[in-house]
Protein backbone atom coordinates (compact mmCIF):
# COMPACT_ATOMS: atom_id res chain seq x y z
CA UNK A 1 0.00 0.00 0.00
CA UNK A 2 2.83 2.44 0.85
CA UNK A 3 4.41 1.75 -2.55
CA UNK A 4 1.23 2.86 -4.31
CA UNK A 5 0.93 5.94 -2.09
CA UNK A 6 4.48 6.91 -3.04
CA UNK A 7 3.62 6.50 -6.74
CA UNK A 8 0.49 8.64 -6.37
CA UNK A 9 2.43 11.38 -4.53
CA UNK A 10 5.14 11.28 -7.21
CA UNK A 11 2.56 11.61 -9.98
CA UNK A 12 0.81 14.48 -8.19
CA UNK A 13 4.13 16.27 -7.76
CA UNK A 14 4.83 15.85 -11.47
CA UNK A 15 1.39 17.25 -12.32
CA UNK A 16 2.01 20.30 -10.12
CA UNK A 17 5.38 20.94 -11.73
CA UNK A 18 3.86 20.70 -15.19
CA UNK A 19 1.03 23.04 -14.25
CA UNK A 20 3.56 25.54 -12.90
CA UNK A 21 5.30 25.60 -16.27
CA UNK A 22 2.37 25.39 -18.69
CA UNK A 23 1.83 29.15 -18.98
CA UNK A 24 5.44 30.11 -19.53
CA UNK A 25 5.85 31.79 -22.84
CA UNK A 26 7.36 34.72 -24.58
CA UNK A 27 5.93 38.18 -24.79
CA UNK A 28 6.15 39.29 -28.41
CA UNK A 29 3.75 42.24 -28.26
CA UNK A 30 5.72 45.50 -28.33
CA UNK A 31 3.33 47.62 -26.21
CA UNK A 32 3.15 45.19 -23.29
CA UNK A 33 5.45 45.19 -20.29
CA UNK A 34 8.21 42.60 -20.64
CA UNK A 35 7.54 39.51 -18.56
CA UNK A 36 10.23 38.87 -15.99
CA UNK A 37 10.06 35.31 -14.67
CA UNK A 38 11.96 34.22 -11.57
CA UNK A 39 12.05 30.62 -10.38
CA UNK A 40 13.77 29.45 -7.19
CA UNK A 41 14.08 26.37 -5.04
CA UNK A 42 14.34 27.32 -1.38
CA UNK A 43 15.46 24.97 1.42
CA UNK A 44 13.40 25.83 4.53
CA UNK A 45 14.81 25.56 8.05
CA UNK A 46 12.96 24.28 11.12
CA UNK A 47 9.92 22.86 9.30
CA UNK A 48 8.67 19.50 8.07
CA UNK A 49 8.83 20.66 4.45
CA UNK A 50 12.14 19.99 2.73
CA UNK A 51 11.95 22.35 -0.25
CA UNK A 52 9.79 25.18 -1.61
CA UNK A 53 9.72 25.77 -5.37
CA UNK A 54 8.41 29.19 -6.40
CA UNK A 55 7.68 30.77 -9.75
CA UNK A 56 7.07 34.52 -9.95
CA UNK A 57 6.18 36.66 -12.97
CA UNK A 58 6.58 40.45 -12.65
CA UNK A 59 6.41 40.28 -8.83
CA UNK A 60 3.20 38.21 -8.93
CA UNK A 61 3.35 34.70 -7.47
CA UNK A 62 2.45 32.25 -10.20
CA UNK A 63 3.09 28.91 -8.53
CA UNK A 64 4.32 27.52 -5.20
CA UNK A 65 5.08 23.86 -4.52
CA UNK A 66 6.18 22.41 -1.19
CA UNK A 67 8.08 19.12 -0.96
CA UNK A 68 7.05 17.20 2.18
CA UNK A 69 5.31 18.99 5.03
CA UNK A 70 1.62 18.79 5.97
CA UNK A 71 -0.05 18.19 2.58
CA UNK A 72 -3.35 19.95 3.27
CA UNK A 73 -1.76 23.01 4.79
CA UNK A 74 0.97 23.41 2.20
CA UNK A 75 -1.50 22.95 -0.69
CA UNK A 76 -3.83 25.53 0.88
CA UNK A 77 -1.04 28.07 1.37
CA UNK A 78 0.17 27.48 -2.20
CA UNK A 79 -3.28 28.08 -3.67
CA UNK A 80 -4.00 31.10 -1.50
CA UNK A 81 -0.84 32.98 -2.49
CA UNK A 82 -1.15 32.23 -6.21
CA UNK A 83 -1.82 35.53 -7.98
CA UNK A 84 -0.69 37.65 -5.01
CA UNK A 85 2.02 40.25 -5.16
CA UNK A 86 5.22 39.17 -3.38
CA UNK A 87 5.07 41.96 -0.79
CA UNK A 88 1.40 41.24 0.09
CA UNK A 89 2.15 37.56 0.65
CA UNK A 90 5.17 38.36 2.83
CA UNK A 91 3.07 40.65 5.06
CA UNK A 92 0.41 37.94 5.51
CA UNK A 93 2.78 34.98 6.08
CA UNK A 94 5.77 36.36 7.96
CA UNK A 95 5.93 35.46 11.65
CA UNK A 96 3.44 32.56 11.58
CA UNK A 97 4.59 29.80 13.93
CA UNK A 98 3.80 26.08 13.90
CA UNK A 99 3.11 24.73 17.38
CA UNK A 100 6.10 25.42 19.60
CA UNK A 101 8.47 25.95 16.65
CA UNK A 102 9.84 29.42 16.01
CA UNK A 103 8.83 29.20 12.33
CA UNK A 104 6.39 27.46 9.98
CA UNK A 105 6.04 26.55 6.32
CA UNK A 106 4.21 29.87 5.61
CA UNK A 107 6.93 31.79 7.48
CA UNK A 108 9.61 29.99 5.47
CA UNK A 109 7.70 30.82 2.28
CA UNK A 110 7.83 34.49 3.32
CA UNK A 111 11.62 34.18 3.76
CA UNK A 112 11.89 32.59 0.31
CA UNK A 113 9.81 35.37 -1.23
CA UNK A 114 11.99 38.00 0.47
CA UNK A 115 15.01 36.43 -1.20
CA UNK A 116 13.32 36.95 -4.59
CA UNK A 117 12.88 40.72 -4.28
Amino acid sequence: MRKYSYIVVTLLTLCVLLSCNHNKGTNNEPNQKAMITKDISFIPEGTCSKQIDISVVNDTIRCVRFTKGCPGNTQAVSRLVEGMQIDSAIVKLEGIMCGDKMTSCPDQLAKALKSMR
